[in-house]
């Protein structure tokens, strides 16, 4: 206030004291807008990687032999004769051999696919906008010297 009016909180740090005059101080201030920057986590990704198994069954066809022994009654020549001139109390031996197939299971592993992580970074411009505020001082000065009225500031730093 103007005129001599009583100071008080804030207003005593710009008053100072002369006896028993004080001087009235309105703070001129103003303020300048800084624009910095900070990194913000946007969530994350994850990736993980497990195993899992299941069944499988494919039709394969197998060989397998079979020897089989019979004995069956002659009839004819070779029943009174020679066979195989006359060699028919030769010791003799014959063999066969029995083979079959077995089902032989082997895995073999192969990559098919495969997953990349990236992390790429990109420059942008973003413009701010803010309000700054800033004190303005009207000095009104309605004594008359001169005759002439007065209305402005004078800036004794400037």
């Amino acid at each position: 206030m103007l005129g001599g009016s009583a100071l008080s909180g804030r207003d005593d740090l710009y008053a100072e004291g002369r006896g028993s005059d004080r001087d009235e101080v309105i703070p001129v201030a103003e303020e300048e807008l800084h624009v910095g920057k900070r990194e913000v986590s946007h969530g994350r990704v994850r990736i993980r990687s497990h195993v899992t198994e299941r069944p499988v069954q494919e039709q394969v066809s197998l060989r397998e032999e079979h020897v089989s022994v019979e004995r069956r009654p002659v009839e004819g020549t070779m029943r009174t004769g020679s066979a195989n001139n006359g060699d028919l109390f030769r010791e003799r031996s014959i063999e066969m051999e029995e083979r079959s197939e077995e089902a032989m299971v082997s895995k073999e592993a192969r990559v098919v696919e495969e997953v990349v992580v990236r992390k790429d970074a990109d420059r942008r411009t973003e413009t701010v906008s803010d309000t700054v505020r800033k004190t303005e001082v009207e000095v009104d000065d309605e004594r008359r010297s001169s005759g002439v009225p007065r209305t402005g500031t004078t800036d004794k730093n400037r």
